[in-house]
């Protein structure tokens, strides 16, 4: 039987064919280099005074023919052409605006194809698909870990495209990574402005931004900036080889820098009867220290390539316009070193801590000579009398501890207190769950319990790159990220090997680990992400971002930066005088982070946690605008080389021996209130750390500042009142900040007369524990 005649079967290839021929000219056509010879279009109706194709580039194409004209516009990333009989040239991304027309024009003598009718244009297709670049990309503000970047849509869009992806890539840097991994990010398609964080210091990145579709990514346009430098590396202590009349013998050892070049050595001289506080900012050479009457002063500065290893200080040369004179003879003397890094006129130095102290430099002896038999007698006395007291207390403290038990309140030291049902451990790893009674005594292992109430992390879902942010309590944090919904989200990764964990360390880690559990998670608090466990390792994630509040206030000086501040209107009888901004954010910002901290700081309260090292330090800000509170249990680490000291935080309560609580917080709360309208300054800068306790507990208080009314700093001396019971709860704290920022007065005013400002100092040395 035959199904088909013979004229449905020519019917049924011709149609098969002209399927297979439209397929196939849909595929060349999706590739971005095919086109078809001319590529005609159609012809569509036309107006004079706007043609259907706006971009008009008729003086970029020589010859003018059609085939350079669509030669051209696919150049520019257009996908149509128009061209008009050897007189213009135009290019856009779609056609058609006007009805359909007819061409009876051809387009050149020496071309095929109709061009043009008498009401109508003819358009050409140049093969181009996908978006063309962004018209402009703009980089600013770079900071020592971001830079901020603007940019506009295409002008050839072509196609419908979702979002922007923007890729940094390190060009250049000094770190002695020299292959830093490319940071990525991507944004909606509504974006056109983005802050790029998590960047290397002192390097040079190549930043591009394409646009994106679940298709193909768009042609990118890219630009080179450069991130600020960090601070240098503390360099070692120089080392003592021999005291001579009047000079020092010192041994010195170069620094690796991470954080950008290493432009010069400085070697510094620091009087022990100096009673002033060393302070780096105030050095100056050996002739302008005198003159001022600084007990400190530069010895010398060497060029990277000059620093040898042994250096004398006090041999009357000059090294780098700095003069190095003779020391005298009847002081006792420290010799540090500093390492200078400059980079796009920004200059950072940073010192090692005050050295050995050399005694009387009058007598020619080696260091190792501490002197006659009487201070060895002296000494070897002194230390066997010590020694014995030692001893006694020792025995001392094993018969009280014996009849007292193991049962002690220990209430000077709460790092982070749980005030409530605690976790005990016992040294097998298993723990008693807390919430049960105790004569149920159920033992579950403690892995098992993490997995129950947090996220167990897949180990491919969790990226640990090689960048140690800093020193953990049970490890080290590294730089890290975690795929969350298809994005990577950047974490801070706590390292830590539980298995060599003793059991006390163990039981304060799972302590440490059960307050960000049962913090859970809040906006203004850095939660855990969750758990990921290795064999010999247990991965603890926990959200990060780069940038600390302290850093966005102390970035936010632009009378100290190379951006001129704005001018303000003033009256007539201010002629003369202009007021600036003296802070590159809003006083509304500054409020919402406020409002924002204690917020969190009420939530911690409500979960009978105590935070007790509020700092600015201790807020990470989310974009520079968000604050997220950070430090809660196991999220708290110190940063390489640094180890911060909360003295100028702390509550006169605790100067008196009594242990933390809530309202010792809302007293570091108004520090913190007082740093941010500093912008951030250092608390007591003129105090020295050993004297604040004291000054406090006399009544010294932080002052009011030029910018802040009488309404606000009334909040700040409420949180430091002796009476704790006088002091506002967070919650009271959170309402009156909240009705600040509502109402019409003005509680924070940055704009201030330039002539004979000047801002808190920022002391990081005075924040730091010196050792």
């Amino acid at each position: 039987m035959e199904l088909y005649s013979s004229s449905q079967v020519e019917i049924l290839l011709f149609l098969t064919w002209s399927v297979l021929s439209i397929c196939i000219g849909e595929i060349q056509i999706k590739h971005e280099d095919i086109g078809t010879p001319l590529s005609v279009v159609g012809c569509f109706q036309k107006d004079h005074d706007y043609r259907d194709l706006p971009f008009n580039i008729t003086n970029a194409v020589v010859p003018l023919s059609a085939e350079s004209c669509k030669a051209v516009c696919k150049q520019k990333f257009f996908r149509y052409a128009f061209f008009k009989n050897a007189q213009a040239c135009y290019c856009d991304s779609s056609y058609g605006r006007y009805h359909p027309a007819e061409c009876l024009q051809s387009c050149n003598a020496n071309e095929t194809g109709s061009c043009e009718g008498s009401l109508s244009n003819a358009v050409l297709d140049t093969g181009w698909r996908v978006p063309g670049p962004p018209t402009s990309l703009k980089l600013f503000n770079a900071t020592v870990t971001s830079v901020q970047a603007v940019w506009t849509p295409p002008a050839a869009l072509n196609d419908v495209f979702t979002e922007y992806i923007v890729v940094a890539d390190c060009i250049n840097t000094y770190s002695t990574i020299t292959q830093l991994e490319p940071r990525q990010w991507v944004f909606p398609n509504s974006t056109l402005k983005a802050g790029l964080p998590d960047l290397h210091p002192g390097s040079l990145y190549n930043i591009s931004v394409a646009t994106h579709s679940d298709h193909v990514t768009g042609v990118k346009v890219s630009d080179t900036i450069w991130t600020q430098i960090g601070e240098p590396e503390e360099p070692e202590v120089p080392r003592i080889l021999r005291r001579d009349k009047g000079q020092i013998l010192v041994q010195l050892s170069p620094v690796i820098n991470e954080n950008g070049p290493i432009t010069a050595y400085r070697i510094v001289v620091v009087y022990e009867a100096g009673r002033e506080a060393f302070r780096k900012d105030l050095l100056k050479s050996f002739h302008e220290a005198e003159f001022e009457g600084l007990s400190y002063y530069i010895a010398a500065e060497l060029k990277p390539q000059d620093l040898k290893d042994e250096f004398v200080v006090g041999d009357g040369r000059t090294y780098g316009n700095y003069y190095n004179p003779p020391l005298p003879l009847d002081y006792d003397v420290h010799v540090t070193l500093g390492v200078v890094s400059s980079l796009n006129n920004v200059t950072k130095v940073t010192y090692a801590h005050l050295g050995h102290v050399v005694l009387n430099i009058g007598d020619n002896v080696p260091v190792a000579d501490v002197g006659g038999s009487g201070l060895v007698i002296g000494l070897s006395v002194a230390i066997g009398v010590f020694g014995f007291i030692l001893l006694l207390s020792v025995v001392a403290y094993c018969m009280l501890r014996r009849h007292l038990g193991r049962r002690r309140l220990n209430s000077d030291h709460q790092e982070l207190s749980l005030q409530g049902p605690m976790i005990e451990v016992e040294p097998n790893g298993y723990i008693h769950n807390g919430f049960i009674p105790e004569e149920e005594d159920e033992r579950v292992n403690h892995y098992e319990n993490l997995k129950r109430q947090v996220w167990n992390i897949p180990r491919n879902f969790l990226d640990v790159k090689s960048d140690v942010l800093g020193q953990g309590q049970y490890g080290n944090v590294m730089r890290g990220t975690v795929q969350q919904r298809g994005f990577p989200i950047p974490v801070a990764i706590h390292t830590i090997a539980d298995g060599d964990l003793p059991p006390d360390k163990k039981r304060s880690m799972l302590r440490d680990l059960g307050v960000l559990i049962r913090l859970g998670t809040h906006e203004n608090i850095a939660s855990l992400v969750g758990t990921c466990e290795n064999p010999d390792t247990l991965f603890v994630v926990v959200e990060h971002h780069p940038a600390s509040l302290k850093d966005v206030l102390v970035e936010s000086r632009c009378l100290e930066r190379s951006i001129a501040p704005y001018s303000v209107q003033v009256s007539v009888s201010d002629v003369g005088r202009s007021k600036q901004r003296i802070c590159s954010l809003s006083e509304r910002q500054i409020l919402e982070a406020a409002v924002g901290i204690a917020r969190a700081m009420d939530y911690l309260t409500s979960k009978k946690i105590i935070h007790t090292k509020l700092a600015a330090r201790n807020v990470l800000m989310v974009d520079g605008v968000v604050p997220k509170v950070t430090g809660c249990g196991i999220a708290r680490y110190n940063k390489c080389r640094e180890k911060p000291d909360y003295t100028r935080w702390t509550a006169q309560e605790i100067f008196r021996g009594r242990p933390h609580v809530n309202k010792s917080d809302v007293w570091s709360f108004a520090c913190v209130l007082w740093e941010i309208s500093a912008l951030g300054g250092t608390p007591y800068a003129d105090v020295a750390t050993s004297d604040v306790g004291s000054r406090v507990m006399r009544g010294h208080r932080l002052p009011q500042l030029q910018c802040v009314d009488d309404d606000l700093y009334q909040l700040m001396l409420q949180c430091w009142q002796l009476d704790l019971d006088e002091r506002p709860t967070f919650r009271e704290i959170t309402h009156i900040l909240e009705n600040m920022l509502d109402d019409s007065m003005i509680h924070l005013n940055f704009e201030m007369y330039a002539a004979g400002f000047h801002y808190e100092q920022y002391i990081p040395e005075l924040e730091q524990v010196q050792t």
